[in-house]
């Protein structure tokens, strides 16, 4: 079991969750249980479908730069590897026709990101953090969209884009990058944070800009930790920080709404990635392969 749990990196999956509840809770949080099932069950086999696609595509590489992933350490084969990607493709198709049909265009969206990114433009400059920050803005307009309305979602789903986009154009200096790079790309992580904790709309909306301005906080306490590799801390780690910030951004808007219980169920998701053990392994000078965004 465990070289398939570090095969589709599980313990990243909360993430994805929290997108999911974030934006069902901005497009009105008007969705039934079998709702909830289609929309979480999708967003969990895209998710491991993404991620093992990309080890798969990447196993030469994995060869040399991590030896230690479940494909070139030989703990899974690729023939097996390939059936499970079979059987999750499957599925997405089934509960992407399963879903109302204004939502599938956001499903579509999504799913033709994820491919664009595994299988060629996450070697292109630019191009291929755009399409992952696509795949999150997708999930996130997806949510709202099946829940009732989006009008309200763009600014949410363009903010968790951007985020997921610097830090994917983070990652990528993570192998070359020089110290200079990953100073310049780190700062622009943190600058889109910044932008993101300001609120705009929600000022004149009148929403609950005190609980706001508590998640904006605590994201931005949080991401100090990323800078920890200047301490020699293995840059990959700080990527990992990176990510673990992602629902902390989805608390930023949804503590902007009046139900309490999306916040508690986002912040959950927060804590269940078990933030407080993440920087014990900071004296690592490898790449933790269960921790692999």
């Amino acid at each position: 079991m465990a070289p398939w749990l570090k095969f589709f990196r599980l313990r990243l999956s909360p993430t994805a969750i929290s997108n999911v509840v974030a934006g069902a809770a901005i497009g009105g949080w008007n969705l039934v249980a079998d709702d909830w099932c289609i929309l979480i069950c999708w967003t969990m086999a895209l998710y491991m479908f993404g991620m093992g696609l990309n080890d798969l595509a990447d196993r030469s590489i994995d060869e040399k730069l991590a030896p230690h992933r479940p494909l070139p350490s030989g703990d899974l084969s690729v023939a097996a590897a390939r059936w499970a990607l079979g059987l999750l493709a499957i599925a997405i198709t089934g509960l992407t026709m399963a879903m109302p049909e204004p939502t599938r265009f956001h499903a579509f969206t999504a799913i033709a990101c994820v491919l664009l990114y595994d299988l060629g433009l996450k070697k292109v400059p630019i191009l291929g953090p755009l399409a992952m920050g696509g795949v999150r803005f997708s999930i996130v307009m997806l949510a709202a969209s099946y829940s009732g309305l989006i009008e309200h979602a763009w600014s949410h789903a363009i903010h968790i884009g951007a985020f997921t986009a610097a830090i994917t154009y983070f990652s990528e200096a993570e192998q070359s990058g020089t110290q200079q790079t990953l100073n310049r790309r780190l700062f622009l992580v943190g600058f889109v944070a910044l932008l993101i904790s300001i609120p705009f709309h929600q000022l004149e909306l009148g929403l609950n800009l005190f609980m706001r301005t508590l998640g904006a906080l605590l994201l931005l306490w949080w991401l100090r930790g990323a800078f920890a590799f200047r301490q020699g801390v293995a840059v990959h780690h700080c990527t990992i920080t990176l990510v673990m910030g992602l629902p902390l951004v989805d608390l930023i808007a949804v503590s902007s709404y009046p139900w309490n219980i999306p916040s508690f169920i986002v912040m959950l998701a927060w804590l269940s990635l078990r933030p407080w053990t993440h920087f014990k392994m900071h004296s690592t000078k490898t790449n933790p392969s269960e921790d692999s965004p």
